[in-house]
């Protein structure tokens, strides 16, 4: 994805809103209007911080992720929360995508995700639109009443 997609107001928008669950907003819309599937990764864990980022698998191709927030998000976040990269860096671990639902959606959820108020849906369900024009992922027929 071009690094550029999100300089604009939505990228501002729902990275302003990233800790309180812009990524994952964006990735549910993305996941919504495509069945994909999601997954959660951890892109940063040190002894205080537990980052989680929300991504979008792309079937077929285990290199494709849409990455929402990217390596561009990333040492901005570091940067807010006051993490040293070199001291605690960066790592991936997967989570099962099959348990996204009750990391995301069940009663427990607002331990790793806080509820996504209907402002962020919307924005995020905007940029999604956008986002997959820009990778031109096709988007299969829905029943889904937003235009």
């Amino acid at each position: 994805m071009a690094e550029s997609f999100f300089d604009d107001a939505d990228y501002d928008e729902l990275r302003g809103r990233f800790l309180g669950g812009g990524c994952h907003a964006l990735a549910l819309a993305i996941a919504e209007r495509t069945h994909l599937d999601l997954a959660v990764v951890w892109i940063a864990k040190g002894r205080r911080t537990q980052i989680a980022h929300a991504m979008v698998i792309v079937p077929g191709d285990d290199e494709l992720y849409l990455d929402i927030g990217g390596v561009r998000g990333l040492p901005e976040i570091l940067e807010d929360l006051q993490v040293d990269p070199e001291e605690e860096p960066a790592v991936e671990e997967p989570v099962d995508a099959a348990r996204i639902q009750d990391l995301t959606r069940g009663r427990h959820a607002h331990r790793r995700f806080p509820a996504i108020d209907p402002g962020l849906a919307e924005a995020a369900d905007s940029a999604a639109l956008r986002l997959l024009a820009a990778v031109d992922l096709p988007m299969p027929p829905s029943s889904d009443p937003r235009p």
